[in-house]
């Protein structure tokens, strides 16, 4: 007998939260939004509180991840995540240095690590060697399974229209 597939669970980056507010906004597709909370809480998927924090200029988006919150369905990250984190980054450096962009990405990377969770992010590989690196070179290069494709999580999630 063959042992048990085991469940694999999604940390979502801001830009595929982003991305799907774009495609499908919230006004327009409760339905979905809905679907997508409920696999929040059925455990499908990972809401940081780090990446909820990054939505600040969608009103729309600001406010579901509020609901989410209200619902304690926002997972916070600790001081083992962040420093984690900082040391991802003075290994393989994610951070701008000037913007101080991608600071959140760090911390996503130690929660997924940490946790054994599939990052799901819109990113590409970095192409120019002088920049910082990105979420996809940093899973790659600590093993950590990462998706780019939305229809894979939908499927993943159950999420049928």
């Amino acid at each position: 007998m063959s042992a048990p597939v085991a469940k694999r669970v999604f940390l979502l980056d801001t830009n595929v939260l982003f991305g799907f507010s774009w495609w499908l906004p919230i006004n327009l597709n409760s339905i979905f939004w809905d679907k997508l909370g409920a696999a929040l809480k059925n455990g499908d998927w990972v809401l940081l509180d780090v990446v909820a924090g990054e939505v600040i200029y969608d009103p729309e988006l600001r406010n579901w991840c509020d609901q989410q919150q209200q619902s304690q369905l926002v997972t916070a990250i600790d001081g083992t995540h962040r420093n984690r984190g900082i040391a991802i980054n003075n290994q393989y450096q994610i951070i701008d240095q000037v913007s101080q962009k991608s600071t959140v990405d760090t911390y996503l990377i130690a929660y997924a690590e940490a946790n054994n969770l599939v990052v799901f992010s819109q990113e590409r590989f970095r192409r120019d060697v002088s920049k910082p690196y990105k979420i996809p070179d940093v899973c790659k290069i600590l093993k950590i399974d990462r998706i780019s494709d939305p229809l894979e999580f939908l499927t993943a999630i159950g999420y049928q229209n």
